[in-house]
């Protein structure tokens, strides 16, 4: 077509070309027709949903179903519609750009056609659901209809039926009737001959049965039918009709069953009247047993719970023959069942089930009798374990007894007494024991056999045995306790040194808790770090005391440990050992605490220190930076910095290697305490790690910059330092040569110290060499290494440069190696000629020794007496030498014969060892005699030299002391006056440059014109010198420039001019240049080390380069020039002299040298010391050793000297650099702090404003913290002091408010301010917050202090008071609630007035108003008036028992009988006290028990601390059902009302338990027709009457006859009463006069025979008497099945 023509394809990037105009057009026509189009499908179905919404889910289904044709119709035109403008937006997407407008208008009419598809898509769900509901309704009701009318027409079939079917039964059965009628007579009673009439009998018999069998099977019929018809009936219907038809063939069936045995009747009929009569004869014999077994059960069951021993003979005389019949009787019946059928069958079956319930009957019988044995041996086994029982129990109470002395509090008793209670705890204990064991052992035995008894009498055995247990187990459980606290109060008087030092440990322990709780890792961040360092201080010393207690403690303890080695005391060591470790864990948690607390602290230091520290170095390689690299605005106007000169590119160079070193160990160090630091902290060192790395790549980059110059530089400089070392080389190896030359003159033997020197030369001159070759091959290696690294323009030179050096290295190394070879050589043969000269020497003294030795020695060979000191002092002398030479030489000689290479002298080492060992032997001889003397004289000189040697340290310590006591004496005045003197000249050299005026001119102006300097005038005229020089550094005090003109020594101009003259010394090797600027000025001499140079000018900062120079003479000489003092990086080169620095290197010589005599003696004397330890006991030698021992602590006190010298220098040098660093930036510091204070003034006003509310709260609370106890009891006005206190409080914190907001608002005015001032204005700001805070804080605990002291008021305020009102309820016989009433005057509330009002009469002298009513608010809750419960609560205390603890008659232990044991959980009400007992260190209270009303004295702490009763708030009780308040403590008292499930019941007494006694029961069996048999409530535990014995019963003893009438003459018998049988009489037995005899009329319980009964003959045969064992219910309910001793029953 022509638009898909027009359409080009886009890929490649090739845009469509346009459409033709015609194609165009025909878009433009096609979209007028779709958009017509569309709308109007558009209109006509929204025309269709609108019919469809308006219609009514109640509309026909007609309607329905035609608006649904008409939505589908819609439904297919909008497709069709959707699939022609689909068509349309295709073309015009071929048309091109041109075509844009037209598909844009196609693609808008889409969304038009989709949301009316979905409008009709909705409304043909709706109307297809609704056409779907309203055909199943219809379906439904159609459905409802046919079944209506089906079941109307089939129960009309049913019923008209349904009699017809029911007459046919009725005809079968009676059919049946007929034939049983006809055949009884003739089966009961047989004709005897009459055969004819027989047989005609059976006959009419036989026929009958046919016709009922017809019947039968017609009707059977008849009901087949009518089933078929019913199974196609409707559903009701149906099932009524089969239900009938069902219960008629059931008929049927039986009849059809009945009918079977008549059907053969000729057949069977003389069988039948044989098994008749043997049936006869078997209900006859089971007639007679059924009266004996009838008798046996009389017999059982009127023997009520026990039979007696006749009774049970006499029954079982009756029941074996019966039982003996009966097994017979069923054996003959097993056999005739075997061959009967029929009616014979089944009268066999019922003659059988006789026989079985005639031996059921018997078995129960015996069972009963059974039961009535087991009964009363279970009787008697109850009563002998109760008795047990009852024995254990007595005998436990007694060693409740027993532990009495141990309840009253005393926890450790004396040791008499202690031991003596123990005893009888333990003999009481173990005779309970014993009864306990006994009972146990026979429950367990009598248990066993109960389950062997008859069911009822086993489980009512077992139930009372396992009661008798469970108060057993009681004992028992009790029992134990009391052994395990007797053992245990054993072991406390044992134990208790432990124990209370343990209880000293754990308080300590809880102490040392609250002083490291400062250290927690949440606090540590917010302390200061002075705080932190206070805390660890007090913990750390805390911490010890603790531990060397608990030390103690488990010292103790082991020694107790091997005392007793019991298992009790194994156990009591292993519970201590548990709460010691627990102590210890604590402590360790605390060491724990204190080492992270240490940790966090140095990080929080290191921060600090690192901060200054990077801080200095920042700013140094911002400096670098700023010569090396243009800034932001020079880079970007192209304006380049000037290039830095070699000397700083390598100055700079060594700069960053010492800045690198130091970046990476701050880095190392921050990272070391990194993980440690809180988080403020860590996130600070985080920020310095960041800050160093950026550092580290701050050089990086400088180093980038200045790659090319710098390489160059380092390559010249590695070069030129190379040339330096080698010329050093070069001078030694000339030095060398010097030294060689002796050796060659051609003398083969030089004298032995000629030869000595000459090798020790050539030795120190090798060494020389050896060592500036090694620094030249080292810094050739270096730098070689360096130089490859670098570019090859700067490589090639240096490396070159260095290679020829190596060259002169290699060199110098082959000359050295020959000169040490000839060195060696000539070195031997001197050492050979020196061990030559040191054995004659030896052999020489030997020989002197000899013939002096000859003059001492007797004829014996001992020392000679009377010879003088002098002689022998001689001898020793010689002795010693003599021994020094031997010694000297044979060491040497051994040295000699071990030296390698030294094989040439081999003879001549073998011929002077043999001169050696024949000198040796010679020694030995003599010094017998010389060691005498010679130890004399040793121990004489040891103790000189030691004299002079402690002579010589108190010597260099008076010394070192004069030079330092400048310093350390007076503060280093004079120093600090040369300084002054060094800035006055300062000032003064700047000044005569600027005014370019000679040293006389300014003399003259300081003289006023005068040849002299007067001391007023030069104190005048320095005080002028700040305004008229503008240096404000110049303005000394008075007292000062006094001191500084005495300093200048003349008044002349000599002197005044010498003033200006001031020397540096070198203190790295620098050159001296002619010029100021270093890079166009010559070298004019190069300083080495120590040189002194001499100027008159002040030192010039070069801006350009950075370096700080000066012009000057070096003294040595005499040259001028200038010279560098500091690098442009900080290095030092020269340092000014000053009368300071001198002093200083002066004072630490003499330190050093006082600090190396004391090294040197202390040596000594260890050495000597030692020496003389091998001395003989009793010899010179020793004593001077113990001698030596006792000098030597002088020694050790002259080191306490030192150290203090030493720390006074150092704190002196400190504090000196302080002032003087002070002293020059007094003038700064003193603009810095006007600014500060001006910026300061509006904040001081409200910081005084804290500090004024502060201090008067400090006086507020002044009035009340001093005061100790008794004073603060006294003390009249706590409530108003806490009063004010808080207000105070208030206006310190508001105050605090102020200031921080004032503070935040002038953050802008604070930034304005110079770096120095700001700095401190934020220290001053930051102070003052804290200060603040820190007031704020310590208001708040100044204010918290008060409170507890009128706490402590209140806490001893409140017992007293308490006891009070107790005690004027208890005189007023009221309650609390009562005296509340009567204090509150009938108000809800009781005031603070009234509270007061009420006590005031009764404390009298002790009334403190104010105390009552702080008492009041505590008690009310901060409220001025006391609510009743609150008063209650208050007044009303209470106690819970926390251990089994005695109550005493008195207070007094000593003096009154215990009352009872107060067992644990019992609750006492406080009556008087609590009061101690000093004397035996224990508190009691007087009380009464909650639970029984007892009143007496119980022990609330005991002398160990140990607590009995722990005060708890009055007990009440939430009732969870109804239950009723009775007005009485038993449970029949009259019901006050009902208390309802979820009130609150407040205790008044109680809980007490209600006893009863134990309820009556009786097994029964009731006289009616049904003998039931079960247990009877006679009486229960409440005492409540269910039945009682009725005597109207009575029991026939002897056979009697029953009569008609009361005369025993006229009447007649009405039967005959049987022994055993029962009557019921309404009145007692009345005497018959004239007869003798006793007659009752009585009604016969058997049969209600009545009549009259002689109970008692006229001879006293007694007839009848009272049962005794029959009730007559009094309160109607059914009997319980089951006896319990447990309940009552009902």
């Amino acid at each position: 077509s022509a638009l898909g023509a027009a359409a080009a394809p886009a890929s490649g990037g090739i845009r469509p070309a346009a459409a033709a105009p015609a194609a165009v057009a025909n878009i433009g026509a096609r979209v007028t027709e779709a958009t017509n189009r569309v709308a109007a499908v558009e209109e006509t179905a929204q025309a269709v949903i609108a019919k469809s919404k308006a219609l009514t889910p109640g509309a026909s289904q007609v309607e329905i179903t035609a608006l649904l044709g008409q939505l589908v119709a819609e439904q297919q035109a909008l497709s069709g519609a959707q699939k022609t403008l689909t068509a349309d937006i295709g073309e015009a997407r071929k048309g091109g750009t041109a075509a844009l407008p037209h598909l844009n208008e196609l693609t808008k009419l889409s969304p038009r056609l989709r949301v009316v598809s979905t409008g009709i898509a909705t409304e043909t769900n709706k109307l297809k659901a609704w056409s779907s509901k309203a055909s199943t309704a219809q379906a439904t009701a159609a459905n409802a209809a046919a079944t209506k009318e089906a079941e109307a027409k089939d129960t009309t079939a049913f019923q008209a039926g349904l009699p017809e079917t029911k007459e046919s039964v009725q005809k079968a059965e009676e059919a049946l009737e007929s034939v049983i009628a006809t055949a009884g007579p003739l089966v009961q009673d047989p004709p005897d001959d009459d055969a004819d009439i027989l047989n005609k009998a059976i006959a009419e018999i036989e026929a009958a049965a046919v016709e009922a069998q017809n019947r039968i099977n017609d009707a059977r019929s008849a009901i087949n039918m009518k089933l078929q018809l019913a199974r196609k009936y409707a559903p009701e219907t149906r099932k009524a009709a089969l239900g009938e038809y069902s219960q008629l063939q059931q008929r049927l069936t039986e009849t059809q069953k009945k009918l079977s045995p008549y059907k053969t009747f000729k057949k069977e009929f003389h069988v039948r009247v044989q098994a008749r009569k043997s049936l006869q004869e078997m209900s006859d014999n089971i007639s007679t047993l059924e009266l004996e077994v009838e008798k046996v059960k009389m017999i059982t069951s009127s023997g009520g719970d026990q039979l007696g021993d006749d009774e049970i003979a006499s029954t079982e005389k009756v029941a074996t023959p019966a039982k003996n019949s009966l097994d017979a009787m069923l054996k003959s019946l097993e056999t005739k069942m075997r061959t009967a059928d029929g009616l014979m069958k089944e009268e066999l079956t019922q003659i059988k089930a006789k026989c079985e319930t005639l031996k059921k009957d018997l078995e129960a019988a015996a069972a009963v009798m059974l039961k009535q044995q087991q009964s009363h041996q279970a009787a008697q086994t109850i009563q002998t374990a109760t008795e047990k029982v009852d024995a254990a129990e007595e005998l436990l109470k007694n060693c409740a007894d027993a532990e009495m002395p141990f309840l009253k509090g005393i926890e450790v008793l004396p040791d008499e007494e202690s031991t003596k209670a123990i005893a009888e705890c333990e003999a009481a204990a173990g005779k309970a024991q014993g009864a306990a064991s006994s009972a146990q052992t026979f429950l367990r035995q009598k248990l066993a056999e109960a389950k062997k008894l008859v069911a009822e009498v086993a489980s009512t055995t077992g139930e009372e045995l396992a009661s008798q247990q469970s108060r057993l187990e009681s004992v028992l459980k009790r029992l134990d306790a009391f052994k395990k606290d007797t053992v245990e109060r054993k072991l406390a008087a044992l134990m208790a040194e432990v124990v209370e030092g343990l209880n000293a440990v754990e308080k300590k322990v809880q102490a040392l808790a609250k002083t490291a709780a400062p250290l927690a890792e949440s606090q540590l961040e917010t302390t200061s770090n002075e705080a932190t360092k206070e805390a660890l201080e007090q913990t750390e010393a805390a911490e010890k005391e603790t531990y060397a207690a608990l030390l103690e403690v488990r010292k103790n303890l082991a020694s107790k440990q091997k005392e007793a080695r019991t298992p009790e005391v194994r156990q009591a060591v292993d519970k201590m050992q548990t709460r010691i470790s627990t102590c210890q864990q604590d402590i360790t948690k605390v060491k724990s605490s204190v080492a992270s607390a240490k940790r966090v602290l140095k990080a929080k230091e290191l921060a600090v220190d690192e901060e200054d520290k990077i801080q200095k170095i920042e700013e140094k390689l911002a400096e670098y930076e700023k010569k090396a690299k243009p800034g932001e605005e020079e880079a970007a106007l192209g304006i380049e910095t000037s290039a830095l000169d070699d000397s700083e590119i390598e100055e700079m160079c060594s700069a960053f290697t010492a800045t690198q070193k130091a970046l990476k160990e701050s880095s190392r160090q921050i990272e070391a305490v990194l993980a440690q630091a809180p988080g403020t902290t860590k996130a600070a060192l985080t920020a310095l790690v960041d800050r160093c790395k950026a550092g580290q790549e701050k050089i990086t980059e400088l180093m980038e910059v200045t790659k090319d110059q710098r390489e160059r530089v380092l390559g010249e400089a590695a070069v030129r330092q190379g040339n330096a070392k080698m010329e050093e080389v070069d001078k030694a190896l000339e030095a060398m040569n010097q030294a060689e030359l002796p050796f060659l003159k051609g003398i083969e033997v030089l004298a032995l110290e000629e030869s000595k020197e000459n090798i020790t030369a050539s030795e120190t001159a090798a060494q020389a060499v050896q060592v500036a070759l090694s620094a030249a091959r080292s810094h050739i290696a270096s730098r070689n290494a360096e130089c490859k690294k670098f570019g090859e323009a700067a490589s090639k030179p240096a490396l070159e440069g260095l290679a020829e050096l190596t060259e002169r290295a290699q060199s110098a190394a082959a000359k050295l190696s020959a000169f040490k070879k000839d060195t060696d050589v000539r070195k031997k043969a001197m050492l050979m000629q020196e061990a030559d000269e040191k054995v004659k020497k030896a052999e020489e003294k030997v020989k002197k020794l000899t013939e002096m030795s000859a003059d001492f020695a007797d004829e014996d060979g001992k020392p000679k007496e009377g010879k003088s000191e002098a002689e022998c002092e001689n001898l020793v002398k010689e002795y010693q030498e003599s021994t020094a030479a031997l010694t000297e030489a044979t060491t040497f000689l051994s040295a000699r014969a071990k030296d390698s290479g030294n094989s040439a002298h081999a003879d001549t080492v073998k011929e002077l060892q043999e001169k050696l060992k024949t000198a040796q032997t010679d020694m030995v001889a003599v010094s017998k005699i010389a060691a005498v003397y010679e130890q004399k004289y040793t121990a004489k000189q040891v103790l000189a030299e030691a004299a002079e040697l402690l002579q010589s340290v108190e010597t260099e310590h008076k010394k070192a002391s004069e030079v330092c006591a400048p310093l350390v004496e007076e503060g280093g005045t004079e120093f600090l006056v040369a300084a002054s003197l060094r800035t006055l000249v300062a000032a003064l050299r700047d000044y005569k440059t600027s005014k370019d005026l000679s040293f006389e001119a300014i003399f003259k102006e300081f003289t006023g014109g005068a040849d002299t300097l007067t001391k007023e005038r030069f104190v005048s005229h320095v005080a002028t010198l700040p305004a008229a020089l503008e240096r404000e550094e110049l303005a000394f005090e008075e007292a000062r420039r006094e001191a500084m003109f005495e300093a200048i020594g003349g008044t002349d101009l000599a002197a005044f001019t010498a003033l200006f003259k001031q020397q540096y010394v070198v203190l790295k090797e620098i050159t001296l240049t002619e010029a100021m600027q270093i890079t166009d000025a010559k070298t004019v001499e190069k300083l080495a080390v120590g040189s002194e140079l001499e100027t008159e000018a002040n030192p010039v900062s070069d801006e350009g380069s950075g370096m700080t120079r000066i012009p000057c003479k070096v003294l040595d000489s005499g040259n001028s020039g200038f010279v560098t003092i500091t690098a442009s990086g900080g290095a030092k080169f020269c340092e000014l002299v000053t009368p300071f620095s001198v002093f200083s290197k002066k004072a630490d010589k003499a330190v050093h040298e006082l600090s190396a005599t004391l090294v040197k003696v202390s040596n000594w004397f260890n050495t000597k010391i030692k020496e003389l330890m091998s001395a003989p006991k009793g010899g010179p030698l020793a004593d001077a050793r113990g001698e030596l021992a006792t000098l030597k602590s002088k020694v050790a006190s002259g080191n306490e000297q030192l150290s203090k010298l030493r720390s006074k220098l150092l704190t002196g040098k400190r504090e000196y650099n302080k002032k003087e660093s002070d002293e020059k930036r007094a003038h700064i510091v003193a603009k810095e702090k006007k600014e500060v204070e001006d910026f300061l003034a509006p904040l001081q006003v409200k910081f005084e404003a804290v500090e004024a509310a502060f201090k008067a709260l400090q006086a507020s609370v002044g009035s009340v913290l001093p005061l100790k106890s008794e004073e603060l009891m006294a003390f009249e006005k706590p409530l108003t002091v806490v009063e004010a206190c808080q207000e105070q409080v208030a206006a310190v914190e508001s105050s605090t408010k102020e200031l921080k907001a004032s503070c935040e608002a002038s953050e802008e005015a604070l930034q304005k301010q110079s770096k120095n001032a700001l700095a401190e204005s934020k220290r001053e700001v930051q102070k003052m917050l804290s200060r603040c805070e820190g007031l704020s804080r310590n208001a708040s605990s100044q204010l918290n202090l008060v409170r507890g002291k009128c706490n402590y008021i209140i806490d001893h305020s409140a017992v007293p008071v308490a006891s009070l009102l107790r005690k004027q309820a208890q005189e007023k016989s009221v309650d609390a609630s009562q005296l509340f009433d009567q204090l509150a005057s009938g108000s809800a509330a009781l005031s603070e007035d009234a509270f007061c009002a009420g006590l005031k009469a009764q404390l009298g002298a002790n009334y403190r108003e104010e105390h009552l009513k702080l008492l009041c608010r505590s008690i009310a809750g901060s409220s001025t008036s006391l609510p009743k419960r609150k008063f209650k609560a208050f007044v009303e205390q209470f106690y819970v028992a926390k251990k089994p603890i005695a109550m005493t008659e008195n207070f007094d232990l000593g003096d009154g009988k215990a009352l009872r044991k107060v067992e644990a959980d019992e609750v006492i009400e406080l009556l008087e006290g609590p009061t101690s007992d000093d004397e035996i260190g224990i508190t009691r209270v007087r009380g009464k028990s909650l639970t029984d009303g007892t009143v007496g004295w119980v022990t609330l702490q005991g002398n160990q601390g140990t607590v009995f009763l722990q005060e708890i708030e009055k007990p009440h009780y939430l009732c969870e059902a109804a239950i009723p308040l009775e007005s009485d403590f038993k449970t029949t008292g009259e019901a006050i009302r009902t208390v309802k499930a979820g009130e609150v019941i407040e205790l008044l007494e109680g809980p007490k338990k209600e006893t009863y006694p134990p309820g009556l029961r009786v097994k029964c069996k009731t006289t009616t027709a049904d003998a039931a048999t079960g247990w009877l409530t006679v009486q229960d535990k409440a005492g409540t009457k269910y039945a009682e014995a009725d005597n109207r019963y009575y029991n026939c003893v002897s056979s009697v006859a029953m009569t008609d009438s009361k005369d025993i003459k006229d009447c007649k018998v009405v039967r005959k009463l049987a022994v055993g049988e029962l009557f019921l009489v309404d009145e007692e037995p009345h005497q018959v006069e004239g007869a003798g005899i006793f007659r009752v009329k009585a009604k016969a319980i058997k049969d209600d025979a009545e009549g009259w009964v002689t109970t008692k003959g006229n001879a006293g045969t007694v007839y009848a008497e009272p049962s005794g064992k029959h009730y007559s219910v009094l309160v109607a309910g059914p009997p319980p099945q089951k006896f319990s001793s447990a309940g009552s029953g009902g």
